[in-house]
């Protein structure tokens, strides 16, 4: 017991989680109540002192069916006797190869009790601070047992194969993280709201669809909107008819809203800036409309206004890729109705398809799971794994969340949508989109204008995020580098698994348009890393256990980048989707060619898919846990917390409201 008394006293752990036994929960108790200067005295003796270690285990932890070894993984080797009790023995880590020994006294088995060995294995702790005290909370992930009445001095516990954080080997197109190998799981109360939310707004929609399948003209349109709660498009129509739909508007929000564009400069007239979108490259399944388009928009008081749309449909009935295609349409704001029509076509197809799948699901959710998978893996004693820990410890769980819930090729929302077939071809587009995010010299846009609040937030925070990670680096500079190993193979793996690189997206086409600004888009001169044949969009962070400075450099930037795709980009992706998404006649998904009036239902999805869309906009955003401020899990580094309340009023008069942030990507 004394190793275990040790660890009490200097703090390591608590000895809450070992009172399995009669004695450690007397040892507890005594402890509990000695005066501080007994316990210091207690610590003084035990200081140096080693029990009679006669004998020890050893053994090797390795990744399942390879030789991959899984180093710094806590270890404890306990007794198990008949009758369930369990008395510590001792404790060791696995070292780089995965390699531990344990020494261990076979008396503190029992008088004249050979021991029934067992090893519980730890994941790293986490640093977390609770009623104003630090603590260290540690997460069971294996338990072996070995041998019964073991007398071998040295008894040999053999390659222990661990399920851990497992690539999912079926799944080619990106990393995945084979479920049963996650080893944590949701907050308990993270995943409690979770269910709450969608349970709450499923039930609504299955009452709405099974209204629909008794009467096909049931629900009204109306009726389905009215069942769930209002949104920013209905509120402001209220206070100011006909606003929603202004160019004013469609400009502001496609500057500030759901999906931020980057826009380009107009090849042909410099003052002009545009955006476009391609569907050629898509199987549809003929259920819903997706048009390419291009939008152009010139600046003109500080505010952004769209002055020319081009909309290009499908030839009827065509779902193939490549397909034949309906001439060119082109709309300006003399074209009256047809204006309307036209911006609304883009609105469906910018915010419920493009940003859905491309901003939404590829930028954050399967982009950082590629860097969460090798995280995990890999880092475990360098400071960085409590650093970053907190804004990455869910994201494959709430992914493997969503894989099940949205994209389940034969149950998921999306296939119930089907504005293209789930299962491969929103997947490819994912994997291309992917391949076009890294980290290298990535930072936020620039803005376009003095209305371009999106771009002054994230510059304000990224200046925030700069400051956070160089005080991190200058403080813990030589425990970084004294666990480098640790960043060289999180490195090498991340690219190993990363995508390919793309140059051009599945929806995009080079259209001679230059970006206005580079700071998001790929433009790195660095080398990429190939990897069979296949160049990597993942450039490495270092290649040396011993890092340089410019090695040093790429870690910061890579924390950089982690922590704002998984606190304010998601942030802001959530906190405006409802208000974009959440109105059917303003943003939904749109069939037998879009264009038409808001009171023409011929070209609304249909009741049931309409039900769908606003449950689900509902459900995924209505996830009201885990915010920085609130720091509800106590994980969130104080300094972070301070640094973003000093620049309070800045992001209050830029209409950013701080409550909203979130610490981590967990919706």
């Amino acid at each position: 017991m004394s190793d275990l008394i040790q660890k009490v006293i200097t703090g390591e752990v608590s000895l809450k989680q070992y009172t399995d036994t009669e004695l450690e929960t007397l040892t507890y108790e005594v402890l509990t109540h000695l005066p501080l200067a007994s316990i210091l005295k207690l610590k003084a003796n035990l200081k140096g002192k080693e029990i009679e270690q006669s004998r020890k285990v050893i053994g090797r932890i390795v990744h399942p069916d390879s030789d991959i070894s899984i180093p710094g993984l806590d270890i404890e080797l306990w007794e198990r006797d008949p009758f369930g009790l369990k008395n510590y023995l001792g404790n060791g880590v696995s070292d780089k190869i995965g390699n531990f020994e344990i020494y261990y006294d076979p008396k503190a088995a029992g008088l004249g009790d050979a021991p029934d060995l067992e090893l519980r294995i730890f994941d790293a702790p986490q640093t977390a601070i609770v009623d104003g005290k630090t603590i260290k909370r540690k997460n069971l992930i294996e338990v072996i047992k070995g041998d019964d009445n073991v007398t071998v001095d040295v008894y040999d516990f053999g390659a222990i194969e661990i399920s851990y954080y497992e690539y999912d080997p079926e799944y080619r197109l990106f990393s995945y993280s084979l479920p049963k190998s996650i080893k944590n799981d949701f907050v308990p109360e993270a995943l409690a709201i979770t269910m709450q939310s969608v349970a709450k707004y499923g039930k609504t929609m299955n009452e709405l669809i099974q209204r629909n399948r008794l009467n096909p003209n049931e629900p009204s349109y109306e009726e389905i909107q009215n069942s769930f709660p209002e949104t920013l498009t209905t509120i402001l129509e209220k206070q100011n008819p006909g606003y929603t739909r202004s160019d004013e508007f469609f400009g502001e929000r496609m500057l500030n809203g759901f999906n931020p564009i980057i826009f380009k400069k107009d090849k042909e007239n410099s003052n002009l800036y545009t955006t476009s979108f391609n569907g050629d490259k898509f199987e549809l399944t003929g259920k819903i409309d997706l048009p390419n388009y291009k939008v152009k928009f010139e600046l003109k008081d500080e505010k952004l206004l769209p002055v020319e749309i081009t909309l290009q449909f499908r030839e009827d009935n065509s779902t193939q890729p490549n397909p034949p295609m309906k001439a060119p349409q082109t709309y300006t704001p003399a074209d009256g109705n047809k204006w309307l029509q036209a911006k609304r076509v883009v609105r469906a197809t910018h915010l419920g398809v493009l940003g859905e799948v491309k901003t939404h699901l590829s930028q954050t959710h399967f982009n950082i799971e590629q860097y969460a998978i090798s995280f995990l893996r890999n880092i475990r004693k360098s400071p960085v794994r409590n650093f970053l820990y907190p804004h990455l410890k869910e994201v494959v769980h709430i992914n493997k969340f969503g894989r099940g819930i949205l994209m389940n090729p034969e149950e998921g929302f999306f296939a119930k949508l089907e504005p293209m077939k789930v299962n491969p071809d929103m997947l490819k587009w994912v994997r291309s989109n992917m391949g076009s995010y890294d980290w290298t010299d990535w930072k936020p846009r620039k803005p376009l204008c003095n209305s371009h609040n999106f771009a002054k937030l994230s510059n304000l925070y990224w200046d925030i995020l700069t400051n956070h990670v160089d005080s991190f680096f200058a403080s813990n500079h030589d425990e970084i580098v004294k666990n480098w190993s640790e960043i060289l193979k999180f490195s090498d793996e991340l690219v190993l698994h990363s995508v390919p690189y793309v140059s051009l997206t599945m929806e995009q086409v080079d259209d001679g348009d230059e970006w206005y600004d580079w700071n998001e888009i790929e433009h790195s001169s660095n080398p990429r890393r190939e990897i069979d044949g296949e160049v990597k969009a993942i450039r490495p962070i270092t290649a040396s256990e011993q890092p340089s400075q410019q090695d040093i450099e790429n870690l910061k930037q890579v924390c950089r980048y982690l922590i704002y795709q998984c606190t304010f980009w998601h942030s802001w992706v959530h906190n405006e989707h409802n208000p974009e998404f959440g109105e059917l006649n303003y943003g939904d998904l749109l069939r037998n060619g879009s264009m038409g009036e808001e009171d023409d239902e011929n070209v609304l999805p249909g009741r049931q898919v309409a039900s769908i869309i606003l449950a689900v906009s509902h459900m995924l955003t209505n996830f009201n846990y885990g915010y920085m401020l609130k720091n509800e899990d106590g994980d969130v580094p104080p300094e972070l917390i301070k640094l973003i309340e000093s620049k309070r009023s800045e992001f209050e008069q830029l209409g950013f409201d701080l409550s909203t942030l979130r610490s981590r990507l967990n919706s």
